[in-house]
Parts: C-alpha cells; structure tokens; sequence
C-alpha cells in the first residue's frame, strides 16, 4: 500500500530536524518536535537530507515537485504525473485522491494543482462521497460465478497483458460469444477500482466519517471547503485512507489538506493567525545570541498537528495485524510518504540552505521529506539519510520517488528524469 500525505508552507527547521544521525537519532527533541508523535514508530521512519526541488521556487513548486518536472518555474499546464498515480498505474490501480479544503470554493486554481496523472486532478473534496466511492458495495457477497467458474478463475489470474490480448482477440467475434469480453472487462474494473485481495468483508464504520455525515447533512459541495469544517473533513478523509489501505479496497491514496497559499486561521489547536501569511512567514529570530526558538512555535506547532492527525487517524489503525500477511502489521506492509512544497516556511526554499549565518553557528534547512512504513519489507527504515555537502550540490527529489517505486515492485529505472536510487533506504 502507498499513501501521500501533503503539508503545505514548510517548517521552521529548529523544530524539525532530527537531533542525531544514522540510525542513532530523536524526533521528539527538536523545539516544539513537529515529528515528535513519529518516535513511537521510529524504526519504521526515514527522513532524507540533501534533496531539491530542481526548476521549483516558492510555493509554485506545489504542481512539480511530486513529479520530479524540470519545466518553467511557472508552468502548471505540461504534461506530468506525480509520483501516487504514477505508482497506481503502474500497478493497475485507480488512486485514491482525496482533498481538505484543496482549492478554493471557486474552483481549482494554480495553487491547488498537487496530484497529476498527465493533467491536474481534482481532489474528492466530499469524505461522504469519497466512502460512497471506496466502499459502496462491500459485504454484498461475491459475484455469481455459476454459469462458468472455471472460466472465471482462469480470468483472475490473468495478467494486465493477457487481458489485454484477449480483448484484442475477441473483439470480432459474434454477439453470442461476447460473454468473454464482458468478463474481460470485469477482471480489469477489478484491477483499475482497487484491485489485490479486499480484505474487509464489511463497509467499516468511521467514527470521523459519520460525526460529519451528520453534521453535513442537506449540505451542498461548498461545504466541504469552508475553513471552520476543515479539521472535522480532514479527520473523515484520513479515517478513510487508513480504511481505503487496511481493507486493500484503494491500496494508492493521496490526502492533500489545503491549498498552497491557504489562509486559515489555525487558532482552532491553539495557533493563532492565517497558516500562510502569518504562521509560515514568520522568520527565524535572533534573542541574546541565540536562536529564538519561540518565534516560530505557533507555525511549529501547527504543522506538528498535521503529524498528529496522521498518527491518530492513520498510523494508529494501521499498526495492526495484516489479515492479508499474517505475521506483519499494516503499518509495515505500507509506505506513507510526507512531503511539502517548500522548505523553510519564511525563505521558501526548494534546496537545502544555511537559513542563519555567522554566530551562532548557522541553521540548516532541508527539505521537509519523510517516510513511514516498512514497504513491505523493500524499504530499510530507522533512518536519517542526508546527502548534503555544499549548497547547490543537492540531489533530485526524484531520487526518492524513484526509489519508492521501486520499493512497491515496479521495475522502473526513472522517474521525472530522476535516475539513482537511494540505495541506502532500499533493502
């Protein structure tokens, strides 16, 4: 399984980066720790160093850097896909795309351009729907297989080519004998609508879900990007990943929570002030030589509550036996990427930079790039993985989508041009 979770704005990096290196590090003693909820799950972490958005600035990044595009700077009309739905395909599935308050209410705009599959996707802004979508169905029994089972266990162990051949095949033959092309066309709905072994025989019931089902009862789609409902849908679209993961029925999904640029007022968890113009912008301080660390805990501590949404809606459920590899838990047999934009919120970085020069020693910003989950067992984790030596000497972050897709079985050797592994977080 593969799940995207997008942050937007950055990190004040004092309250990010790891203390430590190697496989000998903490998440949880870095200013206000925004991976701090992380440590418990720590020897399934990754967090990687030295790598760049190439051709990305400031928050314009948000339609290229999960796509590894080396375009112009401003282009958000070329053709690219990002690296969830590129996993997807590859694997023949239909990723799941879920969004919370992802663009504004009138519509998609430069800013909400995340997920790509050749063009923009829009995001399912509706958890009500998006569960509809996923698990409509479920538990109704298995379809009836009578009239010719052993024709229809044979067409379950087709491959993607074999079918393809035999749609081919038979696409000339008489009204009567297209019986074979309808069960062709199922066995490929199967693989492109979630595909593998569903492991749920029942719809499951989502506390979050269902608390906004009925909160948003008679409701239009507007709704659903209405900033005081942000953290109810957040919740519900997370319950739903982690459900869309754990039963197999979407085993791709990508969760994007605002839009680049958004400004909601997070006082709702206790920081005050717009996401982006307030908190974000908020640059690094300087108090009796030292770094301030209190000047950016508001924004801290708001991008630390998107990690605790994760853990509790996300990693919790999943960090249970695999009913579909007994003897592992979800959580290892997932890889969930986290990623933003930028870098430093206040710079908008797209590289690895020195954000404070001089004394005291200066501050170092990175990326913001972590994974969680063993893959399977594809993934070596317990890591902080950093590659940087001088500024501009950065690696691609295609690197790293090249190396989880190689992670998750598919025998790839580029992505967005992006062609080295990261050899160390492969086993």
């Amino acid at each position: 399984r593969f799940l995207l979770y997008y942050m937007p704005h950055g990190v004040p990096p004092e309250h990010f980066n790891p203390q430590g290196t190697g496989s000998t590090f903490s998440l949880a003693d870095s200013g206000e720790s925004i991976l701090g909820p992380l440590e418990p799950y720590k020897q399934l972490v990754n967090v990687y160093q030295g790598f760049q958005y190439p051709g990305a600035s400031t928050h314009e990044g948000i339609v290229k850097f999960l796509s590894n595009h080396k375009g112009a700077n401003n282009d958000d009309t070329a053709s690219r896909t990002s690296i969830e739905h590129y996993i997807a395909n590859e694997l023949g599935y239909q990723a799941l795309a879920l969004g919370a308050v992802a663009h504004r209410p009138f519509g998609q705009d430069f800013d909400a351009k995340l997920f790509w599959d050749g063009q923009p996707v829009v995001p399912e802004k509706n958890p009500l729907k998006a569960y509809d979508e996923v698990f409509a169905g479920l538990g109704e029994g298995p379809p009836d297989t009578s009239t010719n089972d052993d024709l229809y266990q044979s067409l379950l162990s087709l491959t993607e080519a074999e079918i393809v051949g035999l749609q081919a095949e038979v696409k000339s033959l008489t009204k009567e004998h297209t019986k074979l092309q309808t069960h062709l066309e199922s066995i490929q709905s199967l693989k492109t609508t979630g595909g593998g072994i569903i492991s749920c025989t029942s719809a499951p019931v989502l506390d979050a879900v269902e608390s906004l089902r009925e909160a948003a009862a008679g409701q239009s789609d507007e709704w659903f990007l209405k900033e005081e409902n942000f953290p109810a849908i957040l919740a519900a679209q997370l319950e739903i990943a982690a459900a869309s993961l754990l039963c197999n029925a979407r085993p791709v999904v990508g969760i994007q929570p605002l839009y680049a640029n958004c400004e909601i007022d997070f006082g709702f968890m206790g920081s005050s002030g717009a996401h982006h113009s307030v908190l974000s912008h908020t640059g690094p301080q300087i108090a009796s030589g030292t770094a301030n660390m209190e000047a950016r805990a508001p924004f801290a501590k708001a991008q630390r509550w998107f990690i605790e949404q994760l853990v509790t809606h996300v990693i919790e459920k999943l960090d249970v036996d695999d009913p579909a590899d007994p003897g592992r838990t979800v959580l290892e047999n997932t890889t969930i990427l986290f990623a933003r934009e930028i870098g430093e919120g206040a710079w908008h970085l797209s590289a690895s930079d020195e954000i404070m020069t001089g004394p005291p020693p200066g501050m170092l910003s990175y990326m913001p790039i972590v994974t969680i989950g063993g893959g399977g067992g594809a993934l070596k984790t317990g890591q902080v993985l950093n590659y940087f030596t001088t500024k501009g000497n950065d690696r691609e972050a295609g690197d790293i989508w090249l190396t989880l897709a190689k992670a998750m079985g598919i025998n790839a050797t580029e992505f967005g041009g992006a062609t080295n592994v990261v050899a160390e977080a492969l086993v």
